[in-house]
């Protein structure tokens, strides 16, 4: 039997900043932030951490990071929503497969991540930047006074912005022009005759939700209207459904209604039938997205058709193309959306 190892004798382990974080009691982001300026974490916690890495020796590997400075061929998607409504969303699922289509050709990963608030949000965005885990951004779902504009510039990352962005931000965007679209179709309902017409809005704290609500709003007060039959759908097929009970519901109920999403427009359509009302005779219907499913309800659904293939197929090329530049210019590009008329659309209103 041989002499027993000894610590000369022993190969060590090498000690890793995961050694370090379980000694002080930390995550493994925790240790990254210390030892990049410690954004976000106490006094004490840095202090603890630092003197963790002491007892172990250990320090940052400079050839590491020297490696990570390279290109990671990553890019980082990164959503403030719950994992289950991706599905549900038909923009999602269309504009990734464009995307991705795109970045495999030319061997880049797409890395996403969902959190649950801003705070995760700006965490993530931090890590992933000072770890090199990604080369750039994809920022959808656009909010009021965004906070992701700002923490990009701070950190010098790169990134395009799937939407309208402020016109002080100077990043690459990529978008459907939808307004005239919209506008056209609800002119269409009331030169018909339609006076009493409804919205169904998404998440009122996204963008494009607002601004779908605005153009809405905006074709009424036009046309001498009132835009007081809107209702908060969110976006889902439950709140569709109660929104669409909602608006149904009132002294003067509507003879038409534009949902923000196909989604919402097919749950509000079993809404007004389970209501005894027929769709596309007494109350008009459109959507937005232009799903293919559309023409297959009953009725057919009438809708504001987007390529987000096509979409996500631009946003990965001129992302790609900014990075092999090593700058990406604050080019806006935007993408037609048509209006598709069918039978939910309607005839002219019941009298």
């Amino acid at each position: 039997m041989g002499a027993p190892k000894t610590m000369s004798t022993a190969r060590r382990r090498r000690v890793t900043a995961q050694d370090v974080a379980d000694l002080a009691g930390v995550s493994r982001n925790a240790v990254s932030r210390a030892f990049n300026g410690g954004y976000r974490l106490r006094a004490s916690t840095v202090e603890r951490i630092m003197d963790a890495a002491d007892q172990l020796g250990w320090r940052p590997n400079m050839a590491a990071r020297a490696i990570k400075g390279s290109p990671a061929h990553a890019i980082g998607f990164i959503l403030k929503r719950e994992p289950d409504l991706l599905g549900a969303d038909p923009f999602f699922p269309l504009f990734l497969a464009g995307l991705e289509r795109v970045l495999s050709e030319q061997a880049y990963a797409l890395t996403i991540r969902f959190v649950s608030d801003e705070t995760e949000e700006e965490l993530c965005y931090r890590d992933w930047r000072a770890e090199r885990t990604v080369d750039a951004f994809i920022v959808a779902d656009l909010r009021d006074d965004d906070p992701r504009f700002g923490l990009l510039d701070e950190i010098g990352a790169s990134a395009i912005v799937i939407g309208d962005p402020p016109g002080e931000v100077e990043l690459p965007a990529v978008f459907h022009d939808s307004d005239e679209s919209i506008r056209d179709a609800i002119d269409g309902w009331i030169a018909r005759g339609h006076t009493r017409i409804g919205h169904v809005m998404g998440d009122p704290a996204l963008e494009h939700a607002r601004r779908r609500r605005n153009i809405w709003a905006g074709v009424l007060e036009r046309h001498g209207l009132r835009s007081d039959l809107l209702a908060v759908g969110g976006f889902t097929e439950l709140g569709a459904e109660d929104a669409t009970r909602e608006i149904l519901a009132v002294a003067e109920p509507p003879t038409a209604v534009f949902y923000a999403n196909d989604v919402m427009a097919a749950a509000g359509m079993r809404t007004i039938a389970e209501a005894g009302l027929r769709v596309g005779e007494q109350v008009a219907v459109f959507g937005f997205d232009g799903i293919p499913l559309a023409p297959y309800l009953a009725p057919p659904l009438a809708t504001i058709a987007c390529d987000y293939v096509e979409l996500g197929e631009i946003a990965g090329r001129m992302l790609l193309a900014g990075l092999e530049a090593e700058t990406v210019a604050p080019v806006q590009r935007t993408l037609p959306a048509r209006f598709v008329q069918r039978a939910s659309y309607g005839i002219d209103p019941q009298r």
